[in-house]
């Protein structure tokens, strides 16, 4: 990615124990050349005040928080590799919507905090796109789900009801989880029918 940039990949959210979860995030690349100056830019700030706070009773706390708080600016400032556009996804565990605000600094995996749960689950991008070629995969191989379409801020996906694969909502996908579906229900209705028949 390139500065200025903002594609919006494919984006999953994981938790141990739970099926991920889809999500839809626009970022832009921070290069380290620009995250550097910030980094001794807040460290300058902070630690530069330093002999001026000293003198503001009680001394020490000044100080010390001084000190603090520009070794945390720099921390974040340097760790966040991309700057987040726009973010949207749900909890893998309870499909609240999580948030990410805009602007915040951020580097992957990164993990968020469900308030609904109490869970964090951590966002993760996905770099491969089978669903532009026109085929939808299921995240297990024997995996008999349905596909739904699911609308993820202004975004449709294709959703699979039992693995939670999920796939931008292309026209050729589209087709392709219609087929696969279809081909699901008529197998549905055969096995029904052998069950009948025994």
């Amino acid at each position: 990615m390139k500065l200025g940039t903002a594609p919006a990949p494919l984006a999953i959210l994981t938790l141990p124990g739970h099926r991920p979860a889809p999500a839809r995030i626009e970022l832009v690349y921070q290069p380290a050349t620009g995250r550097l100056v910030r980094t001794i830019g807040s460290l300058v700030l902070f630690w530069g005040v330093l002999p001026l706070v000293v003198w503001i009773p009680p001394h020490y706390p000044w100080a010390a928080a001084s000190i603090a708080a520009g070794a945390y600016l720099a921390h974040r400032v340097w760790t966040g590799r991309f700057r987040v556009r726009a973010f949207a996804g749900i909890c893998p565990r309870c499909e609240q919507e999580l948030s990410l605000s805009p602007g915040a600094g951020i580097s992957l995996p990164h993990t968020l905090t469900c308030y609904s749960c109490h869970f964090e689950p951590q966002l993760r991008v996905v770099l491969r796109a089978s669903a532009s070629e026109g085929t939808v995969e299921h995240w297990d191989a024997d995996c008999v789900g349905r596909w739904g379409e699911r609308w993820l801020a202004d975004e449709a996906y294709l959703v699979c009801d039992t693995c939670r694969a999920h796939h931008p909502a292309t026209e050729a996908a589209r087709l392709a989880a219609d087929e696969e579906n279809e081909r699901g229900s008529l197998l549905s209705r055969l096995t029904a029918e052998g069950d009948f028949l025994a």
